[in-house]
Formats: structure tokens, C-alpha cells, sequence
């Protein structure tokens, strides 16, 4: 991608299927007052020949259409033009689907409910790609300067090397060729006794010693050559020092001075060839002058030079560039009151200690955030100091190498793994948490049914009973509204009665404010269906009420309120994205710190949080934003500092009648009753298999057992069982129940079969033998058994 002048149009590829949604995009474009131009393709053809060649500046892609995708797209744009930065357009993009979509190279995404962040997008994801582009010039430059140093030294006839401490050569130039006819990539790894000979390494170990405890040394010998003659060298040996101080090595310089040595001898008058030789010294210092001041000029890095006493001598262009400022701006003030740190006092204080330091012959690492006049940024600085040969402290080299967007990264992916971590682990415990309340709940209901037939004489032991399975069954409840909160359900949208969902959560909410914010609840006597999946809603009220809590730290009140609101169409040309009509209301109102207008912009972005690092993942209110707007509602958001929150979800009124409240089950049985079938339970549990197996007996019913999915195969194949019922578990070792049930049907293909599992996620299938199997959830009871064996075997035979 080229540059494109700024005030020429904006080239825009969009890869779009829907002409209504281009348009509300180039609306959306115009009202931000965007010069562009857009090329609209639909198909995997137009869209490939539209990257051939630099006609576009951005691409702007729906992740769904008829026979292509956004994820493939994605692909060939990244093989082909990948300095073309790529923006998902969608209004089906999850927020995993997005992640994953970034990760893979998208600059951004956008959902199209939200199409007034698009401008801004485009612009950030220009200028992105442009810094990029200049970014990838640079570096090709500094690679230019490194070629043309590697020229340059190749064409000086001094033998230069770069040695380790074990004197095993790292680099040399072309000038050991003719000397000791090896190419330099020969020589690499050898050490210098096998190039010029035990003789000549034994004479410069002394030196080379000096060199090696960091002195720099200078000293002449004698140096054989290839042809066998022996040449008089001046060697100039320069420790190289490392980071943490240590020498980590040498380098060399060594001129052959035969001919000044056989001046002196027959001459002493060798002041005319001293001069010429300083002035040799003289301009090839300068030159190497100049290829580092290019080498400081075209870092990518931010490089200052400072005197000891702290001021600012030199600065590169990057370091500029990140305050928008000339070298003349900056050049003889304090590095720690400029411009790179005006705003920010800390790191200002930080850094006057590292340069004290630094001068001293200390050198030191710092972590920084700056404020600086491009944005907040994050980066890594190195204060060094910089010594002459006699190691006094000439000057201090600050280099600082931009950390942000790493440390973005890998905050966002922290947090995701954590929320994922948390997922695993709530739907391991639920799913062995369920298989206990099982057996629980079973051995109750049956203590239950025989005292019942004692009549008033067991009510004293009859009560406790009932107390226990309503406790099993809140903690069922319970453990369901973790598996909601932990987003491990499969969605399912149905009629809800918001009034009954927001008071049933109030035992789940008290607990989860604690004991200094108080609790209110206020619902509308009238409030009208709504049509959401309850996990998902008590999940965003329980998100919603953990912010509040955190926002009143020394307590409050937490007021959720129910009603109903006809939105005109006024309303709807001020919010382009919420349809007028019929909204039930449900409102979360605190009394804590509340929101400044910078926050409130942000809050409902993917990991945006304001609290400390550990306590948040800035999720919370993105997914109560992401569910409302699945749900086809609207969120507000008011929120003053100093006078609480008050977060509004709007949702769509439904057609559906309220649900009624639930009625109490009957627990008579006579409607159930076995007809002389036989069940085959398949439960690797053996305290949930007991269980089931003696309730299905206590029916009437005849029960054969299986542990695991090959031994319930074996039954199943034995010529004299005939079994008209498979109830599995679903989760099992070795073979799971879908597999199970799939060549149990290839066996029988008029098998009747239930499955359970006390883990919603195993309740999801991709194939159609799946589908079409009912699932008894646990924690069930023998009611709930014995209604659901029923209804299977009845079902069966009259399909």
C-alpha cells in the first residue's frame, strides 16, 4: 500500500453482499464527513481480482456471505496485500469470533449496530498501516547502512575481526584472504592459532589478556602470511562490553606497518608517514563517525544522548518523532523535565535516578508508561553509560523500546484465558456436583414416599425430608446460575416473566452484594414478556450487580426495578439502531462513585475495566451489551461522579402470553407405570447408576447395567435380551453416550433411548441422531425418572 495524500478520497474495498447494508455503511461514512471511494464485491472472484495491484487503502468485509466468508477473505488478503489493513463490518461477529478474527490479522472489527465507530476505525487502522509501511522502509535502510558498512570494511586492507573469549574469530574482512588465503566465512570458529600460527598467538596472549579484563590495548608483532613471508602489523585490541558489564568479547584492527618499520630502520625521519597516518586515523574515524550518527538516525528505537550532568545532546528521529518536536526543541535541556516526560511526574523522578545512576557507571532498566503529546504509551528503557578509553563516564545513551501493543496483547490474552480457565472448572465441578445431588435427591424423594405411608405418625420426619429436597433443589439451581454465569449453557431464548426472574434471583444477589449494600426491588405490576435466554439474563443482572458493589465500597443501595416503555419515533432517529415499539424494562440503579464521560465512552469495550489488575476482565458489561443487542433491546447508560449509576435494559415486548407461575408437582406415579419393558441403564457413576437402577426396578420396570459404553454393547448383542429402552449417560470414559446411542441404533434401529448428563454443554449435538433424543438433566428425581422413561417409551411407540 502507498501513501495516500490526506486530503485525497479514501480507497475502499468492501466486500459486502447486501446492498441496503453498503449503503448504511456509505452513510454512515459520509455523515463523518469522510472523502472515499468504495468498490463493492461480493464473490470470491471479484474480491481476488480486486487485490491485484495498489488500488485500495483499506478493506471492509461482512464475516458471512452466500458461498464465501469474511475468515477466508481474511486469508487471501493476508497472503496477498498484507500491509492492507482488513476490518471486519458484521452484525453476526461473537466477541470469540472477533478475538480470533484480531489474532489472525484484522486491524479491528465493527458490528453493524454500531456503524458510528466505523470512521474511526478506518482512520486508526490508515495510519496504522502507514506507520507500519514507514516502519518496514526504515529498517530496510538500516539494512542498507549495515551492507554498506560490510563494503566499506571490506575494502580496508587493516585485518579486522571480532573475536570471542575463547579467541575464536566471530567475523573478519576480505583483508584475511590475502593474508592467510582463507575467506572470512572459513574462518569463522577457528581460533587465531589456527590461522597464523601457535608462534604468532603465543606472542599476543599477553595482550590479548589485557583485552579480555576490559583494557584497550595496542601493541605490534610480527604476522606470517600465506606465501610464508612475515609482515609487521600494529594491532589495536577494544574489548567489547556487555550489557550487564561483563567483557564478552574483542575486536581487532590490525595494520600492517613492514614498510614504517623499515623507514625507521633506515630512516629515523618519519614524520611525514606519521602524519599521513594520523590523518588516515583521522578521516576513517570520521567516516565511522558518520556510519553511526545514520546507524543513531535510522533506529527504530528511541535513542538520546545525554551528558552526565543530564542534558540532552543528541536525539534521533524516532525519539522526535514521539513528541513532536525538533532536535532544537530539546537539545541542552534536562532529559527528565523535556517534553518525553512533562507528562508524566513519575516516570520523570524515575528517570533523574536512572541518569544519576548511569553517570556513575551504573547502568539500569526501567518499565515506563508515558504520557506523551501521540497518545499513552508503554515502553522498555535502557540508561547506559558510555565510557572512554581511560572507562571515565563521557556521556549516558538513554534507548527506549516501545512496549504497547505487546503489553496489550498480552493482557487481553491473560484475561481471556483466565475466563476460560474459570468456564472449565465451573462445568467440571457442576457436572460431578449434579451427579451427587442425583443420588441425594433419589434416596430423599424414596425416604419420602415411605414415611408418607405411615400417614401423621412420620410427619416429624416427613418435614425434615421435604427440607432436603427443596435444598437439593435450590442447590440444582444454584449450581445452573454458575454454569449460566460461567457462559457454559447453549443459549435458549423463551418466554420470560421478568418480575418472577429478578425477585427468584434475590437470595443469589443478597449473597453476592453482602452485608453493606442493601438490596431493593421494585417491579411493575403489568410488565409485559419478553423473549431471552434466562441463564444469559440472570448473568447480566449478577454482572451488573457485582460492578455495583464495587462502585459503593463503603456500602449503599442496589435498586432493580421492572417496567414497561413505548419508544417513539423520535427516540429511534436519535438511536438508529433500536426499531420503535413495546420495551419491557428492566432497570440497575446504585448509589456509588459513578462514571466520568471518558469512561462512560468506553465501558461497554472488550476489556476495558477501571478497576486494579486482577480484580477485573473488562468483559462484564461488554457481554450484558452483547446479549441486550442479541436480544434485539438497547442498553442506556446514566452515570454522574459522586452520584451513582443507573444502567436501563430495554427489551423487545413479545407476543407470547407470561409465563404462569409453576405449580406444584405430583408425585403419584400410577400414570407411569412399567408394562413389562426392559431398560438398559448406561452410567459410569456407580452411586448414580445404583440409584437409577433400583428406582427403575421400584417401577416395574426390567433393568439390566452397563459401566461404561462397551460393556452396555455386549448387552445389547446377547441374542436373549431384547431391550426396548437405552438410558444413557452422557459423559462416560472410554466411549461417550452420542457414540454409544449412534451404534446402538445401527444395531437396533427401533431402540427407544433417553440421555442424561449433569453438564448442559454435553446437551449440544452436531448430527441428527442427536437432535432427536431427549435429555433428562441432572439432578433428577424419580418423579422426573419415571415421567421421562414413560414418555419416551410412549412417544416411540406411537411414532
Amino acid at each position: 500500500m502507498t501513501e495516500t495524500p490526506r486530503d485525497a478520497p479514501i480507497r475502499i474495498l468492501m466486500l459486502e453482499d447486501s446492498a441496503l447494508d453498503a449503503e448504511l455503511i456509505q452513510a454512515q461514512l459520509s455523515r463523518a464527513r469522510m472523502a472515499f471511494v468504495i468498490q463493492r464485491v461480493w464473490t470470491r472472484e471479484a474480491f481476488l481480482a480486486e487485490l491485484d495491484g495498489d488500488r485500495h487503502d483499506v478493506i471492509l468485509a461482512d464475516h458471512v456471505l452466500p458461498g464465501f466468508d469474511g475468515d477466508t477473505a481474511l486469508t487471501l488478503a493476508s497472503e496477498r496485500v498484507p500491509q492492507l489493513p482488513f476490518i471486519f463490518v458484521s452484525g453476526t461477529l461473537t466477541e470469540e469470533l472477533a478475538v480470533q478474527a484480531l489474532t489472525r490479522g484484522a486491524r479491528d472489527y465493527v458490528v453493524k449496530q454500531r456503524l458510528q465507530r466505523l470512521p474511526d476505525a478506518i482512520l486508526r487502522a490508515i495510519r496504522e498501516a502507514e506507520a507500519r509501511e514507514k516502519l518496514r522502509r526504515a529498517e530496510v535502510e538500516l539494512k542498507q547502512s549495515r551492507d554498506r558498512l560490510q563494503l566499506i570494511t571490506d575494502s580496508m586492507p587493516a585485518l579486522i575481526a571480532h573475536l570471542g573469549p575463547d579467541h575464536r574469530y566471530r567475523f573478519a574482512n576480505n583483508a584475511y584472504q590475502a593474508w592467510h588465503g582463507r575467506p572470512p566465512a572459513e574462518m569463522i570458529g577457528l581460533q587465531i592459532s589456527d590461522v597464523a600460527g601457535p608462534g604468532m598467538f603465543d606472542a599476543a596472549l599477553p595482550h590479548l589478556q589485557q583485552v579480555l579484563q576490559g583494557q584497550r590495548v595496542s601493541f605490534e608483532l610480527e604476522v606470517p602470511r600465506a606465501d610464508g613471508s612475515a609482515r609487521h602489523v600494529l594491532l589495536d585490541g577494544v574489548p567489547e562490553i556487555a550489557a550487564d558489564g561483563q567483557v564478552a568479547g574483542y575486536y581487532t584492527l590490525a595494520r600492517d606497518i613492514s614498510d614504517l618499520k623499515q623507514a625507521e630502520l633506515l630512516l629515523r625521519d618519519a614524520n611525514e608517514s606519521l602524519e599521513q597516518q594520523v590523518e588516515q586515523r583521522t578521516a576513517d574515524l570520521r567516516q565511522s563517525e558518520s556510519r553511526l550518527q545514520a546507524v543513531f538516525e535510522s533506529s527504530f528505537q528511541l535513542q538520546v544522548l545525554i551528558s552526565p550532568e543530564g542534558r540532552v545532546l543528541d536525539a534521533n528521529r524516532a525519539s522526535l518523532a514521539a513528541i513532536l518536536a525538533e532536535k532544537s526543541d530539546v537539545s541542552g535541556r534536562l532529559f527528565w523535565d523535556s517534553a518525553w516526560f512533562s507528562g508524566s511526574p513519575d516516570a520523570a523522578t524515575a528517570v533523574h535516578g536512572a541518569v544519576q545512576a548511569a553517570a556513575a557507571g551504573n547502568e539500569s532498566r526501567q518499565e515506563l508508561e508515558l504520557q506523551l503529546p501521540t497518545g499513552t504509551r508503554s515502553f522498555e528503557f535502557s540508561f547506559r553509560p558510555l565510557l572512554d578509553h581511560h572507562r571515565t563516564v563521557t556521556a549516558v545513551v538513554s534507548e527506549a523500546v516501545e512496549t504497547t501493543a505487546r503489553r496489550q496483547a498480552e493482557e487481553a490474552l491473560r484475561q481471556s484465558q483466565k475466563i476460560e480457565a474459570v468456564g472449565q472448572l465451573t462445568g467440571g465441578i457442576a457436572h460431578d456436583f449434579n451427579n451427587i445431588l442425583t443420588v441425594i435427591a433419589g434416596n430423599v424423594e424414596h425416604a419420602k414416599l415411605l414415611t408418607d405411608r405411615l400417614g401423621e405418625q412420620a410427619a416429624p420426619v416427613s418435614r425434615p425430608l421435604d427440607n432436603a429436597l427443596k435444598g437439593v433443589l435450590r442447590a440444582a439451581s444454584l449450581t445452573q446460575r454458575l454454569l449460566a454465569f460461567a457462559r457454559r449453557q447453549p443459549l435458549l431464548n423463551q418466554a420470560v416473566n421478568l418480575n418472577e426472574q429478578v425477585q427468584g434471583m434475590q437470595d443469589m444477589l443478597q449473597r453476592a452484594l453482602g452485608e453493606l449494600v442493601r438490596l431493593e426491588i421494585a417491579t411493575a405490576p403489568d410488565v409485559w414478556c419478553v423473549e431471552v435466554d434466562p441463564g444469559q439474563l440472570e448473568a447480566s443482572i449478577l454482572n451488573l450487580a457485582v460492578n455495583a458493589r464495587d462502585a459503593m465500597p463503603d456500602g449503599g443501595t442496589l435498586m432493580l426495578e421492572t417496567g414497561t416503555s413505548v419508544l417513539d419515533e423520535e427516540f429511534a432517529e436519535q438511536n438508529p439502531d433500536v426499531p420503535p415499539g413495546q420495551y419491557a424494562v428492566l432497570r440497575v440503579r446504585d448509589d456509588g462513585h459513578g462514571m466520568d464521560a471518558d469512561t462512560m465512552a468506553r465501558v461497554f469495550e472488550p476489556f476495558f475495566t477501571t478497576k486494579e489488575v486482577g480484580r477485573g476482565t473488562g468483559l462484564g458489561l461488554s457481554m450484558v451489551y452483547g446479549f441486550v443487542k442479541q436480544s434485539g433491546g438497547h442498553v442506556q447508560l446514566d452515570s454522574t461522579p459522586g452520584s451513582g449509576t443507573v444502567i436501563t435494559m430495554l427489551f423487545p415486548r413479545s407476543s407470547l402470553p407470561l409465563p404462569g407461575p409453576r405449580l406444584a408437582e405430583d408425585n403419584g406415579y400410577a400414570e407411569y407405570e412399567a408394562r413389562d419393558e426392559i431398560i438398559l441403564v448406561a452410567e459410569d457413576n456407580d452411586d448414580v447408576r445404583a440409584y437409577t437402577v433400583e428406582a427403575l426396578r421400584q417401577f416395574g420396570y426390567r433393568v439390566l447395567e452397563a459401566h461404561d459404553g462397551p460393556s452396555a454393547l455386549r448387552l445389547l448383542d446377547r441374542p436373549d435380551v431384547d431391550v426396548d429402552l437405552l438410558f444413557s449417560d452422557i459423559v462416560m470414559p472410554g466411549m461417550t453416550g452420542w457414540e454409544l446411542a449412534r451404534q446402538s441404533r445401527q444395531r437396533k434401529p427401533a431402540l427407544s433411548i433417553l440421555f442424561t448428563s449433569g453438564y448442559p454443554r454435553d446437551h449440544q449435538s452436531n448430527n441428527q441422531l442427536g437432535r432427536n433424543i431427549a435429555i433428562l438433566p441432572k439432578p433428577f428425581t424419580r418423579i422426573d425418572l419415571a415421567r421421562a422413561v414413560r414418555g419416551t417409551l410412549d412417544e416411540e411407540r406411537a411414532g
